[in-house]
């Protein structure tokens, strides 16, 4: 059971590198659930990066499509998307929230960036 969970911890963790979910001032790199009655196991990684928050979305779509996630994501919407049902695949959904905007327990985002949230199933 332990070495299965830590192999797919290691898989998500290594489509969050290779998407570059992990790119820009980490404020947050944690998993959570997977065992028990807590649900799947979730890598969830919060960044603040340089930029709008289109613009921010559109090179993480295109981060995604390098890493083999379908384009256009299955669920889009002007803060974020999301790719669900991608054989082989952890599912991937992606928030964006603009400079001014509260990420949830971390704060306001500064002038200027773009905060992001990346959750891997």
């Amino acid at each position: 059971m332990f070495f299965r969970r830590a192999r797919h911890r290691a898989r998500l963790s290594a489509v969050a590198d290779r998407i570059g979910a992990r790119n820009g001032v980490i404020l947050s790199d944690h998993f959570s659930g997977g065992s028990g009655a807590n649900g799947p196991l979730v890598l969830g990684v919060i960044t603040l990066r340089d930029g709008e928050p289109a613009e921010v979305l559109r090179t993480l779509v295109d981060h995604a499509a390098a890493g083999g996630y379908p384009v256009p994501p299955k669920r889009t919407e002007a803060d974020g998307c999301g790719f669900v049902g991608v054989p082989g695949l952890p599912m991937l959904i992606i928030e964006t929230f603009a400079a001014g905007k509260v990420i949830p327990w971390h704060g306001e985002v500064p002038p200027g960036q773009t905060g992001v949230v990346v959750s891997l199933t």
